[in-house]
């Protein structure tokens, strides 16, 4: 992700915030990877910073990594139970019935 994002993010998968990326609010993915600016709350089961990458505010997860030179100014917790079923519940959804339920033809 470069450029700047003011707001919030929800990826099923991973987040890349490249050396030139400003990210500000808060983010849920899978996987996060901050080798730029990252400010506000993050949760995702593996967080990794690299060595270029700051995050500024907290953290919730069960896999923090720094690189050598990353930067973490803020506060870290366990990502509770709750939150990983949440981000892994999204792949069980019969998308087939909601759409029937909405009056939606699929293939």
């Amino acid at each position: 992700m470069d450029g700047f994002l003011d707001g919030q993010v929800n990826v099923e998968g991973a987040i890349i915030i490249a050396e030139s990326g400003r990210v500000k609010g808060e983010v849920f993915a899978k996987h996060i990877i901050v080798n730029g600016l990252f400010e506000g709350d993050c949760h995702a089961e593996h967080i990794q910073i690299l060595s270029n990458g700051r995050v500024k505010g907290r953290v919730w997860s069960n896999n923090l990594s720094i690189e050598t030179g990353g930067k973490f100014f803020g506060e870290t917790a366990e990502l509770a139970e709750t939150e990983i079923v949440e981000l892994s519940a999204k792949k069980g959804v019969d998308t087939n019935n909601t759409a029937k339920e909405r009056g939606i033809k699929t293939a």
